[in-house]
């Protein structure tokens, strides 16, 4: 049996519903597009999407066209999109979305949406942002795909080419999970609450300057099955990773998610949950964000558990300011760190843009390179897009999740920061499953690893600038007032430092590593970046996020 022949049997397995959970990580993105691209072909009966955000590229438009093929045979397909962060994009996915629904039996529908026009006016927008403006900041940030009553991917992986590892500019490094068993009837659950709530709005009743078409367009969807223009095909088939290696059977999966409401006063389930599996830990805590902005109570969380465990092991891996897609974020968890390195002796790894092992990071990354003729520009990310990322084929960090005492993992698509814990709505797993945590400890220790990011830690002698910095700072009137004091510098292995994972409170670290600025990779000098931040950011925008 081939391996595509061996993959779709497996896959089929999982359309079956079972009382006993089965499930697959999908770290790479190639492995994630694979998955859905089989699902989707062997589904029977429905195919239900909910996400944040849905690019109008390559990948997106190829599973467009795989939907609207499998829709003819007779298979329901329900999309359910975020609107503001679809609407925000220059080249947006509405348009194909509206003549999608319009063209086939496919159902479209946007959650929250801003102004019900396809295409308003700026003036229109910034007129509902005022009037409704805390009611407009609730987004649905969760991603759930569900296919006939067997199987569900779970995560934060939106959908397009730079989450599929199919991006000639950035590759987005993310986790989600493939799962079959009694959870999919819950998820099933949150998905038509969601679908049948007030502010979930047909994409059909948008006013529009023009009716959408009725005639089915021209595409690759009436063929026997869509594909992806060359050389991607080649590349997404050649390169893909056997994920299917990796079945688990973990003892118990629970889910919990944010009900579609607008009250964004107290934390939602998800945010409560993860508090309160972050305050049982004991030993460890291994977590993965692109943003570590931690609440107050979340600080003093972790305090206690300090002083019950003083050898109690905080890990954190997140983004650099050259790897991260976003400014605002990045530089608004700089000031923590100060209380992270401190007092809780934290172990924190900043990943690089291009990782050491970014070919077994992103297995289509050497293919990527040779194909790159620069014709894909940095995608889009709203508001706080940075200006420091790397021009470079990178890889950003999205994955979220977090490993608690190496026998309970928690995944799923709020990111450490007060928008997820206050404001979206999200959705998280909570697996107790040593083999599963096992799993996401070693992908959590690659990540941390002297070969793919760079350890922050205190500098043995501060600089006058750092001086300058910190005086500054205690002259600050607001507490959440963002300015950045520098408490740490990014290390770098000497050249007799065999790969590792850095221990920064080691006894012999200094010896073995050597400070290599705070801000590495960029162009521009440490103190140039700092004066952007504090001619760019004011105080006000903490509270806006």
């Amino acid at each position: 049996m081939s391996r595509s022949s061996a993959a779709s049997s497996v896959l089929s397995s999982f359309l079956v519903p079972a009382s006993q959970h089965r499930c697959i990580p999908l770290s790479e993105g190639l492995a994630a597009f694979d998955c859905r691209k089989r699902l989707i072909r062997q589904a029977q009966h429905r195919i239900w999407i909910s996400t944040f955000l849905w690019r109008n590229d390559r990948a997106g438009n190829f599973l467009i066209d795989e939907l609207q093929r499998r829709s003819r045979e007779g298979v329901e397909v329900r999309i359910l999109l975020d609107h503001w962060v679809t609407l925000q994009s220059e080249d947006s996915i509405l348009p194909r979305m509206r003549q999608l629904a319009a063209s086939s039996d496919i159902e479209v529908r946007l959650f929250n949406p801003v102004v019900q026009k396809m295409d308003p006016a700026d003036a229109e927008i910034m007129l509902a942002g005022a009037k409704f403006g805390e009611t407009l900041n609730r987004r649905m940030h969760g991603k759930i795909m569900l296919f006939d009553d067997g199987c569900v991917i779970l995560g934060g992986r939106n959908l397009g080419d730079e989450y599929f590892d199919l991006h000639r500019f950035r590759c987005f490094s993310d986790a989600e999970i493939l799962i079959n068993g009694p959870v999919v009837k819950e998820t099933q659950n949150a998905f038509t609450r969601f679908w049948n709530h007030d502010l979930s709005v047909d994409l059909l009743e948008f006013a529009d300057k023009e009716p959408p078409a009725t005639a089915k367009p021209e595409s690759s969807a009436s063929a026997d099955s869509a594909d992806l223009p060359a050389p991607f095909a080649n590349i997404a088939e050649e390169c893909c990773p056997d994920y299917l290696e990796r079945i688990y059977t973990p003892r118990q999966i629970e889910f919990f998610y944010d009900l579609p409401a607008v009250d964004c006063e107290t934390p939602d389930e998800t945010g409560n949950r993860l508090e309160e599996f972050l305050a049982s830990a004991r030993k460890s805590i291994h977590l993965t964000s692109p943003i570590i902005i931690f609440p107050d109570a979340w600080l003093d969380r972790l305090a206690k558990l300090r002083e019950q465990n003083e050898s109690f092991l905080l890990s954190i891996v997140s983004n650099s300011l050259v790897s991260t897609d976003n400014l605002y974020t990045y530089a608004a968890g700089l000031k923590q760190r100060k209380t992270l390195i401190n007092q809780f002796h934290a172990h924190l790894h900043e990943i690089r843009a291009v990782p050491g092992e970014i070919a077994e990071m992103i297995p289509s990354y050497p293919r990527l390179s040779e194909e790159n003729d620069k014709s894909d520009a940095q995608p889009e990310s709203g508001f706080g897009s940075n200006p420091f990322e790397s021009d470079e084929l990178h890889t950003t960090l999205h994955c979220k999740y977090f490993v608690i005492d190496g026998t309970m993992t928690l995944l799923g698509s709020p990111n450490l920061d007060p928008r997820s814990l206050f404001v979206n709505t999200e959705l998280l797993l909570r697996i107790e499953d040593e083999s599963l945590s096992q799993y996401y400890l070693e992908h959590h220790n690659r990540f941390r690893s002297n070969a793919n990011s760079w350890v922050v830690a205190r500098l043995q002698k501060e600089t006058v600038w750092i001086r300058l910095s910190r005086l500054l700072a205690s002259q600050q009137t607001r507490q959440d007032t963002d300015w950045p004091y520098r408490p740490g510098c990014c290390f770098v292995p000497r050249k007799e430092t065999a790969q590792e994972i850095p221990d920064p409170f080691a006894a012999d670290f200094y010896e073995r590593y050597e400070p290599c600025g705070v801000y590495p990779g960029i162009k521009d000098s440490d103190e140039k970046v700092e004066l952007f931040f504090t001619e760019n950011l004011s105080h006000m925008f903490r509270d806006l996020l």
